[in-house]
């Protein structure tokens, strides 16, 4: 798939060799991590497809580039498609002609007919990619005093991670995880693959036993700062009373750091440890979304969106048709005898119009509608409890050692 938009500005996607490791060049001119940590993240990716792989040519030399990582992102039961961009870079000599914003356009085409349905970049130049289309959605991390606490209970050790305990953190996982918005789908492969890309070598990851048996896992950041993130500490029911533990022994491991970071869900077992010893918010202005097909994600959001309005009180017995507007887009939900339909056409002639724009409405499936943060921010309350209805709080997180 190529554009040309200008005659000697050219681009596509599907590198050749020479090609990929001019890309290569460029990376670890602009990143002090170098071109190893790039090439090894795809070359170690058994899912690799050079479709994902975009890049610009000024009079045939590739000149700046863009990197899609899939993601199967999960919103409860559902699975969204997400284009996750990275390794973005251009060469100092081609900057100021919008060569990075060319190719951003380009793959927003692609990703649209590669049936993605939003996607998701990090970074800090946020001006520069809400040109491009893309909208901040801040965060918030919790940051607590590196304290020694506790001693070891009753039955539990902590080990390292080996390879050979990877399908029992894979399951631990997986159950901890199951219907958990904004989590990545990682089957075997991905794991496979993900314990040996650069982001887990940046990382130690400790195991807790209960009666030799694993149960929890955590993994943190493997750096020499004064704050230190958790990249996730996961763990089965059973092994509650041991999170703690492993916790403080992941902090053990970095003595020099004076606070620990974490994204937490409220239904963790560390968010209430978090609380009860003064835990600072952190602000985290780095996500970036962008909605890509409007109709595929509610298409594929459906049964989701159908069991929670089956499980609402105030609208399980309604009737519902709303058509929700979104930018230009708009898809429309039939509600009747508890079953919901999605469409890109209406049927019905009266319907109930909801109006949101990409950031609100991003933010609404990956966290859910807070009727009070919009009434804060000064947005309309008009439909509160259909938003309510639809898209309830979510417990979601998104574990940094899928970070991209």
């Amino acid at each position: 798939m190529t554009t040309t938009p200008e005659p000697n500005i050219s681009v596509t996607n599907r590198p050749g060799r020479e090609q990929l490791e001019q890309i290569y060049d460029i990376l670890d001119e602009c990143f002090a991590v170098g071109r190893g940590y790039f090439q090894e993240r795809l070359d170690l990716d058994s899912s690799y497809d050079p479709d994902t792989t975009w890049f610009a040519t000024v009079g045939g030399k590739v000149a700046a580039n863009v990197q899609i990582f899939p993601l199967s992102i999960r919103v409860g039961q559902a699975v969204l498609q997400t284009g996750a961009m990275g390794s973005v870079a251009a060469d100092p000599h081609y900057r100021g002609m919008g060569l990075t914003h060319k190719i951003l356009a380009a793959q927003t085409d692609y990703m649209r007919e590669a049936d993605y349905d939003i996607s998701v970049l990090l970074a800090s130049k946020h001006a520069f990619y809400e040109k491009a289309g893309w909208r901040l959605i801040p965060e918030t991390a919790y940051a607590v005093d590196n304290q020694a606490r506790g001693g070891q209970p009753d039955g539990y050790e902590v080990i390292p991670f080996e390879p050979r305990y990877l399908d029992d953190i894979r399951v631990i996982y997986e159950q901890f995880n199951q219907n958990r918005t904004y989590t990545v789908v990682r089957n075997k492969t991905y794991w496979k693959d993900m314990i040996r890309w650069p982001e887990w070598k940046k990382s130690d990851c400790l195991l807790l036993q209960h009666h030799h048996k694993i149960v929890a896992y955590g993994i943190i950041e493997k750096k020499d700062t004064e704050q230190v993130f958790i990249n996730e500490l996961i763990y089965l029911d059973e092994a509650a009373d041991g999170v703690e533990y492993l916790f403080h022994e992941l902090c053990r491991l970095r003595p020099k750091a004076k606070h620990i970071m974490a994204m937490l869900p409220e239904d963790h077992k560390l968010y209430s440890y978090y609380q009860q010893h003064q835990a600072e918010p952190v602000p985290i202005h780095m996500a970036m979304w962008k909605m890509i097909n409007l109709y595929s994600t509610f298409h594929k959001l459906q049964p989701e969106l159908e069991q929670r309005l089956n499980g609402n009180d105030l609208m399980a017995e309604q009737e519902l048709f709303i058509a929700l507007q979104c930018g230009e887009d708009r898809v429309y939900l039939d509600y009747r005898q508890k079953r919901l339909s999605v469409s890109q056409s209406s049927q019905a002639g009266s319907r109930i119009s909801v109006e949101v724009d990409e950031r609100e409405l991003i933010s609404y499936i990956i966290f859910g509608y807070n009727a009070e943060g919009a009434a804060e921010a000064g947005a309309p309350a008009r439909h509160a409890d259909i938003l309510q209805a639809l898209f309830p709080k979510q417990q979601a997180v998104f574990y940094l050692t899928d970070k991209f």
